[in-house]
């Protein structure tokens, strides 16, 4: 840790700073409102628009948080983008006008959110240097941000069943948490040198900022982010097509549905919890298990139409996908130099978002190339993927471990 803080006051400031996952999770409050929201506007397109726009808009300021931080006093930003959330989520239902509730939903869920997050993310990285402690710590993160997205979920349904307007009422919550990020988290000095590192020079290029990169670490993460793409559309299409699979298997109704959901949820968490144990052991051979588990866990869902395997797997699912979602956060703050540090995450969770955006796409493709009648049958070729995935992991993980020897060695005998 770079900076001195008290027990009492980590505790405070990790609080603060994991429950601004309420930003990140506000969509959580509007899908039990969806149906309230077709019925009071009748421009299907711009309803769909309110429901799903937000996550393309926040692609873009994702990217553009993440520089933002990179420049910038990462904890203004963080109160900037949290408290436009703040302010927009509380009076996001106060106008009945489809264009008002739309405007002010992406500013909400699409804007406060690139900025909130990548900054909240960078602010962690910059005060646990230690790769240990860091994993541990996003992995808490992303543990929280699935126990808040359930908590969002149930209250919002709750006060769904008066009006939809009535669920934004759960955004209020967001006011005692600025509060908390206001006080608690500290006012980090925003890192203005790059690691000193024996670069070669041909491998060094400077920007039209007059920043150096070096070539290798842009490299590295682009991989890394291909990488991450591939997993995210893998998952998320059984993630947002579970209701297709459970109206194909028969396997139950709605109730089911949001059990189904919800229990992959419980799996992200619980893995959250224990990520940074996985990661101090494995390293760049933790994401290997969740290959692994997808291809099991897609096969079964694909043999078998039983309930409980169902619920099994899709636990199991939402955890692999835990692990995956911590993991390459982890690598993508190691691998950026400090000053990209922000950017690397910004881009990250842009990379999610695309891959959320094309998952859809991608398994109606994948039915038509097929010939499949619903989802189902697509799911040996996910199966397949996350083999392949698998092959390729344990192959960079090796390497990785190779070329971090030969370093060693080097340094040892220079």
């Amino acid at each position: 840790m770079n900076i001195e803080l008290s027990k009492i006051r980590s505790i405070l400031f990790l609080l603060a700073i994991f429950l601004t996952n309420v930003c990140t999770m506000a969509d959580m409050v509007i899908i039990p409102a969806v149906g309230g929201l077709f019925e009071a506007f009748d421009n299907v397109t711009l309803v769909n628009l309110i429901i799903t726009g937000p996550a393309l808009v926040g692609v873009l300021f994702c990217i553009l948080g993440g520089r933002l931080a990179d420049r910038y006093n990462k904890k203004m930003l963080l109160v900037f983008g949290f408290s436009l959330f703040t302010a927009s989520s509380i009076l996001g239902a106060t106008v009945d006008n489809v264009w008002y509730v739309l405007i002010l939903r992406i500013f909400s869920g699409g804007i406060s959110w690139g900025f909130t997050s990548s900054a909240a993310l960078a602010i962690v990285a910059e005060v646990y240097l230690d790769e240990n402690k860091r994993s541990t710590i996003m992995g808490w993160y992303n543990a929280a941000m699935a126990a808040i997205g359930a908590v969002l979920s149930i209250i919002a349904g709750l006060l769904a069943v008066n009006s939809w307007q009535s669920a934004y009422n759960t955004y209020w919550i967001g006011i005692p948490i600025l509060i908390l990020v206001i006080l608690f988290v500290p006012n980090l000095e925003n890192v203005k040198k790059l690691a000193t590192t024996d670069v070669n020079p041909s491998e060094k290029e400077t920007n039209e900022s007059g920043d150096t990169i070096d070539r290798n670490w842009v490299r590295d993460l682009t991989i890394l982010l291909l990488a991450f793409f591939t997993t995210g559309i893998v998952y998320y299409i059984i993630y947002y097509k579970i209701a297709l699979y459970v109206e194909a298997t028969g396997i139950g109704n709605e109730a089911v549905i949001g059990t189904l959901s919800s229990l992959g949820t419980v799996g992200s968490c619980i893995i959250g919890l224990c990520f940074g144990l996985i990661y101090s052991k494995l390293k760049t051979a933790t994401i290997i298990p969740t290959y692994i588990v997808f291809s099991i866990t897609f096969m079964a869902l694909y043999l078998s139409s039983d309930l409980l395997i169902s619920a099994i797997c899709c636990t199991i699912l939402g955890a692999a996908w835990g692990n995956a979602y911590s993991y390459y956060y982890v690598r993508a703050t190691i691998i950026a130099p400090p000053k990209f540090t922000a950017t690397a995450i910004g881009a990250v969770s842009a990379t999610s978002g695309v891959a959320i955006f094309l998952s859809t796409f991608v398994a109606t493709y994948l039915q038509d190339l097929l010939g499949a009648s619903s989802v189902v049958g697509i799911l040996p070729a996910l199966s397949i993927a996350s083999l392949i995935g698998a092959v390729l992991a344990i192959v960079s993980s090796v390497r990785s471990r190779k070329e971090a020897a030969r370093l060693q060695y080097q340094e040892q005998h220079s």
